[in-house]
Formats: C-alpha cells, structure tokens, sequence
C-alpha cells in the first residue's frame, strides 16, 4: 500500500505531464493571428438619404488582406449593408469571400459604427469556412477601424471544429415594414442623384419558434428592402426563449420576395425565397457557421399609421451548422437531439 507521500508524488507527476499536454491541446485547437484588410468600394448599392438616416443595401467591395498566419491573407469581395445616422452611427451587415493559391473562406459578419474622441470607429464580429486546402477549418475574428481606415483583425483559426450537422428551425415572426422615400444616392460616388427614391426598413417585432440546439427561441433583427427588385437583406440574432446562457446565435440573410407593392387596404400574400447565414454568436456559438435556405409564406397587411405594415411569416426551414457545442449536447437524448427527431 502506498504511503500518502508516494500518492501525492504519483498525483503531481499525473498534474505535471497532464499540464502540458493540455495547454499543448488547447493552443492546437485555436492558432491565433492578426491581420489587415484594405477595401475599395466599387459600388454602393442602392443607396438613400433621407436627412435623418442613411441607408445602403448591398454595397460591394474589393479587399486585400495581410496576415500574421498565411492561409487567412489573401484577395477578396465584401458586401455591406447598413443603417446609420447622417453621421455614420449605426448597424452594418454583410459577407466576406477571400482567396489564396491554397483555398478559400466564406463567411457573414455584423457590426456597428460608433463615434470615438471624433472619429467614427467601426467594429465588427465575423466567422468563416474554408474549403480547398482549408477545408474543415473555421476562423473567426473581431475587427476594428477608424474614419474608414485599414480594418485590424484579431482572432483565430479552429482546428478541430465539429463537422456541419443537421439544423431545424420552426417559427411565426411578425415584422415592422416602414417605407423610406428620401434622395437616391449614385452608387459609384455616393452622390446626391436628383432623383427621389424609397428603401424599406424592416424590424424584428416578435418572433416564436423551435431550433435545433436551442429548443424554444425568440429572435431580434433588422433590415432592408428595395421595393422595385424585390430584393433584402437582414442581419439579427436566435436565441433561447428562457434566456442567453445557452448562447445567442448571430444570422445574416439575403432574400427575395414577390411582393413588391404594400397593400392599402386588406392583406395581401406572397411568397419569399430566403437564404440564412450563421454569424457566430456568444458562449456555444461563438465560432459558429452554416446555413439554411427556404420559401417561406408571407403576409403583408396595412396599419393605420401611413407607409407602416406588419409582415407576417411562418415556416419550417432545415439546413447545417457547425459550432462546438459541448459533449454532452451532442450526446443522444438531449432536447435539441430529441427535436432533430421530430
């Protein structure tokens, strides 16, 4: 029988060889890096001013990026849509394609414009997927810059992310669509055209639904429509009815409808063909990617305050997402497994 003194060195030399193979599994896992990204805007979408608020849809961009760790330096588009004051406070959106002699990352970001001692600082959160030599890999990073400066990137490759697994979502959401008349903007200078136009502003009201990995969820959000193609994008969050502990998923959508004209008086129903793009998020979610895409049914009605309409949507969408949850969620019998069942 061993003596307590030989247990105690058994347990330490346990804790100084099982020490370092953790740190060494950790580091492994997350390789960090930094990065600069330097864009040219090639065109600024269908933009608006109407004196109190700016508002671009789908603006693209060129971008080139150096970084610290080489497979996440490279060639690339962005596209942005945003929200802002005239003094370029407010919400961004959009996705990132980027390119090397090795392979590629996609990803979806959202972020903010704040103003800083003077300067307009912007700050963004963004996740990635590789594929060619990167395939199976995720990054993510948070991103600063100033006045429209280089973006600075701090974040970090993961190695070992779960592969993409099933994902479910069921829900009724009611939207808030306001109309937006104001003064088109020229997207090649963002200049003043002459020309009057209108973008609608849509806003999450109240969302109820079921998803995979987060069993009852509510959603918050915000967007933009162009009335004559059709077209929108949105950006929000997913997150558990009862709360954030579980984490909150980050989303950025792109999507068509083909109800062009808002009703005067009584409903009218159309059709929207949706496609979702996960953003990462907070605690589970915070490297998290995938997508989902669907038709979903929509139902525009009036209010009585003028260019105000509710917009309803109800669906059932299924898709993929990859974020490292923790083991014994992914274990059989767990709530979001029971659901995936259904």
């Amino acid at each position: 029988m061993r003596t307590w003194k030989e247990k105690a060195i058994v347990i330490l030399g346990i804790y100084t060889v099982g020490l370092p193979l953790a740190t060494f599994a950790a580091s492994r896992r997350e390789v960090p890096f930094t990065a600069t990204e330097v864009v040219t805007w090639v065109n600024f979408g269908t933009a608006l001013d109407n004196g109190a608020n700016l508002l671009i849809l789908n603006a693209r961009a060129s971008a080139i990026v150096t970084a610290s760790d080489p497979r996440v330096a490279g060639t690339g588009t962005v596209t942005r849509s945003g929200v802002w004051h005239t003094n370029k406070v407010g919400l961004l959106w959009g996705s990132f394609h980027l390119s090397n002699a090795r392979g590629t990352w996609d990803g979806y970001w959202q972020g903010t414009n704040s103003l800083l001692n003077g300067h307009v600082m912007m700050s963004l959160a963004m996740t990635a997927e590789g594929s060619g030599a990167y395939h199976g890999l995720v990054f993510r990073t948070t991103c600063t810059a100033f006045d429209d400066g280089p973006i600075q990137w701090t974040g970090c490759v993961v190695q070992d992310s779960p592969g993409a697994r099933p994902y479910r979502l069921k829900g009724l959401r009611l939207d808030c669509a306001q109309e937006t008349t104001g003064m088109l903007l020229d997207p090649l200078t963002l200049r003043p055209t002459g020309n009057k136009g209108a973008l609608v502003r849509i806003n999450i009201l109240t969302e109820v639904g079921e998803a995979t990995y987060l069993g009852r969820t509510t959603e918050q959000g915000l967007g933009l429509l162009d009335p004559v193609t059709g077209v929108s994008s949105m950006m929000g969050t997913t997150m558990p009815a009862r709360g954030e502990e579980r984490g909150v998923l980050r989303w950025v959508a792109q999507a068509t409808t083909d109800l062009k004209t808002f009703p005067k008086l009584g409903q009218r129903r159309g059709v929207a063909n949706a496609e979702v793009h996960f953003a990462g998020g907070t605690g589970q979610f915070q490297d998290a990617t995938g997508r989902f895409s669907g038709r979903v049914a929509q139902i525009i009605a009036p209010t009585p305050t003028p260019a105000l309409f509710h917009n309803t949507f109800q669906y059932e969408v299924a898709g993929t997402i990859r974020f490292s949850c923790p083991a014994e969620e992914r274990r059989p019998g767990t709530p979001q497994s029971r659901y995936l069942r259904n």
